[in-house]
Order: structure tokens, then sequence, then C-alpha cells
């Protein structure tokens, strides 16, 4: 026979995993329901937060450059190899290539519209990048290798393309701000036609409706910098680690990295996990205010039996024991069926979607992006197994301080 404080055995008893009356095991089950739906709850939604985060800087990022760094404000006006081995070599750094980026008005028969364009050296992508493998049509040829052998041709995202009723093979006129002229007829954009070769599809709006493609040697011959360009753009392993990468550099360098471009998106997307984070801990913490609420209940019906137990010389700290015990249980047995709960539901949250019909209703039928994180799993669970806890600690005391003499009086 296992051997058990009575303490325990008596927490047990109460929390309706060790016999029970009816009474006990009716608010211990609706307390351990109340933390199970909101552990696993916290972790679905958090595990589909951290899909989307890891899902748009992807995508976005595989055409935004995560840095741009010359030796000025005014670009480059030729190749540095010594500043692009320099960079190559700082930890976190998976490619750095030229490029030039401008602002420019596209037109079209049906309309114009100002996008963002990229002058780039389609061998200088890192084969990894999203944009790479996002350019094939069903042939599978790397369009953006066409860029360096048709000249002024564009590469443009699919919503533009579509805006514009362009295909493959058409001609769009392209006009840049810079490398402006002074005309008879004042001053006028460059500009010239640029054969489309393909789009791409990154599943972001902003991008698909707003970027285009076209080579370095098109970009320099349109806006006449000769050898010159922007900078070197950088891609990083991570980045996110945008700090970590400037702090290497050397402080007489021009550095302009993503968050000037797409800074805001990303912070309102951290401000969004930080207010659904504390809207599901609040449910974590309704769970845990059940348990407090079971346990004051408990002590109210239980007083004749703690006063008897009193009486029988049964210590006040093992009567606090008692209902400490009988919450934890609690805590233990909810937080343990949400956390494995929230890990299966976030494991199959599309399939189950899909058995329930719902996949029309997120995203459009496509696949939810969810990511779990073992380090934001585990502080849930901690908080979780902490507010439990924290929960026992006053009707534990009141439990505690029952006089026998007051209860036992007219008994």
């Amino acid at each position: 026979m296992i051997f058990r404080p009575l303490f325990f055995s008596i927490g047990l008893r109460y929390s309706g995993a060790f016999g029970s009356s009816g009474f006990a095991s009716f608010v211990s089950f609706m307390s351990v329901i109340g933390v199970f739906l909101g552990v696993a709850a916290l972790i679905i939604v958090s595990s589909v937060m951290n899909g989307l985060e890891e899902n748009m800087k992807d995508r976005t990022m595989a055409v935004v450059s995560h840095a741009v760094v010359s030796t000025g404000p005014e670009g480059m006006k030729r190749a540095d190899p010594k500043l692009a081995a320099m960079l190559e070599a700082i930890a976190g750094v998976k490619s750095v290539a030229p490029v030039i980026e401008s602002e420019a008005i596209i037109q079209s028969s049906s309309g114009l519209t100002a996008i963002s364009v990229a002058g780039v050296e389609p061998a200088s992508y890192p084969e990894s990048d999203l944009i790479r493998r996002s350019t094939a049509f069903e042939s599978g040829i790397d369009r953006l290798e066409l860029l360096d052998r048709q000249p002024f041709s564009v590469i443009l995202g699919n919503r533009l393309a579509s805006s514009l009723n362009l295909y493959p093979g058409e001609q769009v006129r392209i006009m840049f701000p810079r490398g402006a002229r002074y005309t008879m007829a004042g001053k006028l954009p460059a500009g010239r036609l640029f054969s489309v070769v393909a789009w791409f599809h990154m599943g972001t709006s902003d991008v698909d409706s707003s970027k285009a493609l076209i080579s370095l040697d098109s970009a320099r011959r349109v806006m006449r910098m000769g050898e010159g360009f922007d900078g070197y753009r950088v891609w990083l392993d991570d980045p996110f680690e945008i700090d970590s990468f400037r702090a290497a550099l050397p402080s007489d360098l021009t550095v302009r990295d993503w968050r000037d471009e797409k800074g805001e998106l990303f912070q309102a997307i951290a401000m969004e996990k930080k207010i659904m984070a504390l809207m599901l801990f609040l449910i974590v913490f309704v769970a845990a205010f059940n348990i407090l609420s079971s346990l004051i209940m408990m002590v109210m019906d239980k007083t004749a039996e703690i006063a008897i137990l009193r009486t029988m010389g049964f210590r006040s700290g093992s009567v606090l024991a008692v209902f400490v015990c009988q919450g934890v249980v609690c805590g233990l047995v909810g937080t343990a069926l949400g956390t494995v709960g929230g890990l299966l539901g976030a494991a199959w949250l599309n399939e189950i979607l899909g058995w329930l019909g719902l996949s029309e209703y997120f995203l459009s039928g496509m696949d939810m992006p969810v990511v779990i994180r073992p380090i934001m799993v585990a502080l849930i669970v901690i908080c979780s197994l902490l507010l439990s806890v924290l929960s026992t600690l006053y009707p534990s005391y009141r439990a505690s301080k029952v006089m026998p003499a007051e209860v036992l009086r007219y008994e």
C-alpha cells in the first residue's frame, strides 16, 4: 500500500480524484474544464499568430531589402569589392548584391499607378529566396534570369499585373523621377517601355500590387547612373536581427534597413500579438478565479468536517495543505489536459477546420500557418500553474482559521 499523508489523501478526495461527494466532484470538474479551455485556447491562438508573423516575414522580406549599405547617402559610384567582402563576413549575412531602388509610375493602356521598382542582379539572389521560387511558371524556368537575357524586361506582382491587364510579352511604360532631364517642355522623368516577362505571387496584397523587378543594368541605363548603384543589398538569416547586423558595421557607412519601409507593419503585428495574448491570458485568469471560487464554496460546505478534524488534533497548517492540494490538483490536471489538447489542436488545426467546413472562412481556403514554439508553450504552462497555486492561498488560509468551538456549538 502506497503511503500518503493524511492531508494529501483528504485533498485528493475533495478534488474528486480519490473518492468524493457529488458536489465536490462537480465543482472540481468545472474548475478543471476552465483551466483546460484557457490553456488550450492560448496555445492554439498563439501558435497561429506565430505562424502568421513568420508567413508575413518570409513573404514580405523576400521583396523588401533587409538592409542596404553604402559609403554615403548618395549611393556608390562604382563597385567596392572590399566592402562587399566585409559585409559577407558578418555573422548572420546570407548574401550580398548591388541594388538600385526607386519609386516609379507604371502606365499601360488600362491605367497607371505608383509602384516601387528594384534593379537587381538575378544571379546574386539566394537560391532559397522566396521571390526566386515564386516567379516560375509551369515550365519551371527561373524567370529572374529572363531579366538579364532580355534587355529592359520587368517582373510584376500578380495583383499589379492584373489591375493593369498585363500579360507576359506585353509592353508597359515605366517612368522614374531619378534621372529626369530638362527639355523645352520642362523637367521630364526618365522612362521607357519595358517588356513584361513574368509576375510573382507573394500572398501579401501590399507587395503583389506595388512591386516590380528589373535588371540592375536596365535600371542604370534608364536612370543614367553609369556604374553606380544605391548600395549593397544584404540578405540576413533572420531580418529581425537587424540591430546586431548594424552594430557590426563601421560607423562611417550609410545603412537603411527594412524598418524604414515595413517597420510600422511589423510593429502592428507585434502589438496585435501582445493584445491577443493578454486577452487569452485573461481566460486562464478567469479559470484560476473559478478555482478560487470553488475552493471558497468547498470550505463553506466542509466547515463542519474541518472543525471535527481540528478537534481530533489536525493542525491548521494541515488544513491549509488540504485545500492547497485540492486546488493544485485541479490546476495540474487542467493544465496538462489543456497543453495536450492545445498542441494537438494546433498541429491538426487545418484538418479540424476542414472537417468542420470552415476552411473557406480562414485565409480563403488556404492552410492556416501554425508555428508551435516550445518556449511559449512552457511559459503558458508555468503561468497557468502559478495562477492555480496562487488562487488556492486565500480560501486555504480561511479554512485553516476555522474555530472548532464556534462551528460545533450547535451541532
